[in-house]
């Protein structure tokens, strides 16, 4: 009796679930990017939202105002350089506020956020209401110029449990392990060609292993020192299935629906 009890309440959790869970119609920005210019970014991506009127979410490429700018740079120059992008931050979460706002949709990305001397890649998610949430990229490169986050964050829209997650991390299963946490994973990108069949194949397993759809966005084109991106920017099913994607070196967006 206590078992079919369970099964009864179990049922009845799922019913709930699926009712409130709403379509959500998903825009993938896949952006050649303005490197190191945050202006030129900012201005850019200001048309790209405005394509995306009707979206519900609204999802950008990793350090989508600066690119990752993997040119090697001497120390001190590396630094001044992430200063400077990390002084934009206050400007970027306005900016974000007023696209969220203006569209009506969650919008995701992240930029170079800095605080007691130490450098984050911080993901950004605002919402319509202009309030956010962020998450700091947890697996950076050991000889990386950016600080670990710990905490881990799900974000819940129109009925949605969304994981969010950034580029190296897509490496770490461990990481990324659902436990019934999340029906969806984001994972933002700036991701080389080099690596592309890495990507593509960590994609697949991620949605398989965790049962879970897998929207992911890379960036495209080359940086100033010559590195490829191939985008590859998808929407996965929790089987590993292509649902949509962009189309591979082009500044593209894809509208897809959860």
């Amino acid at each position: 009796m206590k078992c079919l009890l369970t099964v009864l309440i179990l049922l009845a959790n799922m019913a709930v679930q699926a009712q409130t869970k709403e379509t959500c119609r998903v825009a993938l920005v896949q952006a050649h990017l303005a490197w190191g210019d945050v202006d030129a970014n900012l201005e850019a991506f200001q048309k790209r939202v405005e394509k995306c009127r009707g979206c519900d979410m609204i999802v950008f490429p990793e350090l989508f105002v600066s690119g990752c700018e993997m040119k090697k740079k001497d120390k001190e120059v590396a630094v001044q350089t992430k200063d400077e992008i990390a002084g934009y931050y206050p400007t970027v979460i306005e900016k974000m506020k007023e696209w969220a706002a203006g569209s009506g949709a969650l919008i995701i990305g992240s930029t170079i956020y800095k605080e007691e001397g130490k450098f984050y890649n911080r993901l950004l998610a605002v919402f319509p209401d202009k309030h956010y949430e962020y998450y700091d990229k947890h697996n950076c490169f050991k000889k990386g110029s950016f600080s670990p986050g710990e905490k881990q964050l799900v974000l819940n829209w129109k009925g949605h449990r969304l994981a969010t997650y950034i580029c190296y991390d897509l490496r770490f299963p461990d990481w990324s392990r659902n436990e019934g946490r999340y029906d969806t994973a984001i994972y933002i990108a700036n991701w080389p060609e080099s690596r592309r069949d890495d990507w593509n194949r960590l994609l697949r397993e991620r949605a398989i292993e965790n049962q879970a759809n897998i929207i992911a966005v890379n960036c495209a084109g080359t940086d100033l020192g010559g590195i490829i991106y191939a985008g590859d920017s998808y929407l996965l099913s929790p089987e590993g299935k292509i649902v949509g994607e962009c189309e591979a070196y082009k500044d593209d967006i894809l509208i897809v629906e959860l």
